[in-house]
């Protein structure tokens, strides 16, 4: 049974015109109701559990709303996605099993009126991840084999106004540890960690501590 996901943050959270770093998602899940805080990833709170860990001066013990809001303000950080409504052809959350139908083509006026100077996506170049829906359906782009070797690329000045950084991120998802294990930067750090207790949650923490600080 198709089932019409409307997303529930975007107005209610709007891009700051202070924010200088800006995080793009796709859409929540459909069942906000079981959200443990609503909010963007409200629903596992994965991202805000690893930034927790990456800054724990910033946080209290317990995470909430409040202190996730605190982190984003004092950090100069936004928070926003890519999918305005979408068909959900089945009860997954998944991004290959919806369907968009209006993207949120506010964004990047957003962006223009801000100070943000790098975004980062929560996923990358696959059907509906966060950067291909932004980069190839919003800007009109294509996705070059050297933007899927490194990762990352300047957006030039012309489109907001400024040179932007846009960074495609390792998953924060600890159902995406076996990915994040394959990946040429873990190899590349593994040896850093090998007395660490939690050698991969470890170094994804640093590794999200360095992208936000």
């Amino acid at each position: 049974m198709e089932r019409i996901t409307r997303h529930l943050y975007l107005d209610k959270y709007p891009v700051s015109p202070k924010a200088e770093k800006l995080i793009v998602g796709t859409i929540h899940p459909h069942d906000a109701s079981q959200f443990k805080l609503p909010f963007f990833y409200g629903n596992r709170l994965s991202l805000w559990k690893i930034l927790q860990q990456a800054f724990p001066e910033d946080f209290q013990p317990e995470l909430t709303l409040d202190s996730i809001l605190y982190f984003l303000r004092k950090h100069r950080i936004a928070v926003s996605d890519t999918i305005r409504e979408c068909i959900r052809t089945n009860g997954s959350a998944s991004d290959e099993d919806l369907i968009p139908t209006r993207l949120n083509r506010k964004l990047l006026e957003q962006i223009r009126q801000s100070h943000i100077r790098e975004i980062f996506f929560t996923s990358g170049f696959q059907k509906n991840n966060a950067f291909k829906l932004f980069y190839v359906d919003i800007l009109r782009r294509k996705i070059t084999p050297e933007i899927r070797r490194n990762r990352e690329l300047v957006l030039e000045p012309e489109i907001v106004g400024r040179p932007v950084k846009l960074t495609i991120l390792y998953s924060p998802s600890g159902a995406a540890n076996r990915a994040w294990a394959q990946t040429k930067i873990w190899k590349d750090n593994q040896h850093k960690y090998a007395d660490a207790p939690t050698p991969l949650q470890d170094f994804k923490v640093d590794y999200y501590r360095e992208k936000f600080s």
